[in-house]
C-alpha cells in the first residue's frame, strides 16, 4: 500500500515570496537561488501545508484556477518544486515508481497544457555589478 503523500513547501525566515502578476517569485537564502513560479505551480506550491493529500491540492487548486486540476497535473508539479528544493521530500522522487515525466506529461493530456508547472531560475549579477561604477575620475571639478 502506497502512503498518502501530504507535501509541505521549503519554509522559514529564509524564504522571500513575491507576487508579480499571475507570477509567483521564490528566494531561496540558503541556497541563494530564486525561482518564478507560473500560476498553477504557484497555486500547487502555495497548497503543500504538510496537511492537504494530493486528491486535496488538487480540488483546491482546480476551483482557484477554475480549470481542471488533475492528481497526475499534481504530481508533475509536485516532483519539479522537489528538483527545485521547494519542497520537502522524505522520498527521492515523488512520481510513482516506473513513471517518467513524458509518460507523466502524456496522462495529463492536452487539455491541461495550459496548467502545465513551470518552475524557471532567475539569475541576477552580483552585487558588485549592481553598485555602479568605483570610477577613477575627478572628483569635485579638481585633477590630482
Amino acid at each position: 500500500m502506497t502512503p498518502i503523500l501530504r507535501p509541505r513547501r521549503v519554509q522559514g525566515d529564509r524564504i522571500t515570496v513575491q507576487e508579480v502578476d499571475t507570477e509567483t517569485l521564490v528566494y531561496d537564502e540558503r541556497t541563494h537561488k530564486a525561482w518564478c513560479l507560473n500560476r498553477s505551480s504557484a497555486c500547487v506550491w502555495r497548497l503543500c501545508d504538510g496537511q492537504n493529500t494530493v486528491a486535496e491540492i488538487a480540488a483546491v487548486a482546480s476551483a482557484e484556477l477554475e480549470s481542471a486540476v488533475t492528481e497526475d497535473l499534481v504530481l508533475l508539479t509536485l516532483e519539479e518544486l522537489r528538483k527545485k528544493g521547494l519542497v520537502e521530500s522524505g522520498a527521492a522522487e515523488i512520481l510513482p515508481q516506473g513513471i517518467s515525466r513524458r509518460q507523466m506529461m502524456g496522462r495529463i493530456g492536452l487539455a491541461a497544457a495550459a496548467l502545465l508547472p513551470v518552475v524557471a531560475a532567475l539569475t541576477a549579477p552580483p552585487a558588485m555589478a549592481q553598485s555602479g561604477s568605483v570610477g577613477t575620475g575627478v572628483v569635485g571639478g579638481e585633477e590630482p
